[in-house]
């Protein structure tokens, strides 16, 4: 696979080990979620712990961070948490939406797709973002927040980055998608998140016929489907034909689920729901697909 991706300590070749595409390493929505929704500077010690542990276990080589500004990213833990666990990290451009953040409630289009290229083509103190996140709240969406999804648009054209957005419901991924394409984003470079949550294949297949990626990205959640229910509706999209659209994840966000606590971690794709797709028949090279082949696609920066 030819192309560059652009992590936090430089530019490099697609690798040849597992991907996560949807997870943080510092996050905080102490704001709006609770003092339990946090990764910060006194977790870095054990996400490198646990980080190094998928990569010596399972051979997790490349994770996506996806804190933007409003919701902790933190580029300098991030490039530490990277040179010290021997994963790659992928960091985010983009703003939060649960609020707005300030920088987008009166900026102008080009003003928020100015500071997306910036972050992604300069970038803060030496570290570059590789990937554009947004995303929706609940109820209604705001003028700022379709501004901020017609910039993200803008930037991605301006600079190859994928868009990885946000749904607080699947309902708002027609939304998402109208925005988008009419901004002129290129729909196979768009992931859209927390599909999972129609809790069946039919509601998503006429938003994959519109070309966007969709993922199944809460695995592990302690709330939510199980293991057994994402494995199912993975084979469902096997059966549809959708699995080069398909990416999955843990949506790791809070320290509960770090090792030193007693949670699975940054393992959890490969210690407990890999093994359930196993046992439903989904192929080796199916697997290589879904932790390989289709993050890597969708990181590598488009020329």
């Amino acid at each position: 696979m030819a192309g560059t991706i652009r992590t936090v300590l430089g530019n490099i070749a697609p690798p040849a080990g597992l991907t996560l595409i949807h997870e943080h390493l510092q996050i905080d929505l102490s704001h709006n979620k609770g003092p339990q929704t946090v990764l910060g500077p006194e977790d870095i010690d054990d996400i490198i712990h646990d980080l190094a542990a998928a990569r010596r276990d399972h051979g997790l080589s490349l994770i996506t961070d996806l804190s933007v500004p409003g919701s902790g990213r933190d580029l300098q833990a991030l490039r530490r948490i990277s040179g010290e666990s021997g994963v790659g990290v992928v960091a985010a451009a983009g703003f939060y939406w649960d609020p707005v953040h300030p920088d987008a409630i009166n900026g102008s289009v080009d003003q928020l797709r100015k500071t997306m290229t910036r972050d992604i083509e300069t970038g803060e103190a030496g570290v570059r973002c590789g990937v554009i996140k947004i995303g929706t709240d609940k109820g209604d969406t705001s003028e700022p927040t379709a501004r901020i999804f017609k910039a993200a648009a803008l930037a991605s054209n301006d600079t190859g980055a994928a868009i990885i957005t946000h749904t607080s419901t699947p309902d708002q991924a027609q939304w998402q998608i109208d925005q988008l394409e009419r901004a002129g984003a290129n729909l196979s470079r768009v992931l859209i998140s927390h599909l999972h949550n129609f809790g069946a294949v039919e509601p998503i297949l006429p938003h994959a016929r519109r070309g966007v990626r969709f993922g199944f990205d809460q695995i592990g959640f302690a709330k939510g489907p199980t293991h057994d229910d994402y494995a199912d509706l993975v084979v469902k999209t096997r059966d549809a034909g959708l699995l080069d659209q398909l990416l999955i994840s843990t949506d790791v966000a809070r320290r509960a689920r770090l090792s030193r606590h007693g949670g699975t971690s940054y393992s959890t794709l490969f210690t407990h729901f890999l093994p359930a797709l196993r046992a439903r028949g989904i192929s080796e090279s199916a697997i290589v697909r879904l932790t390989h082949d289709n993050p890597l696609a969708l990181l590598t920066l488009a020329g």
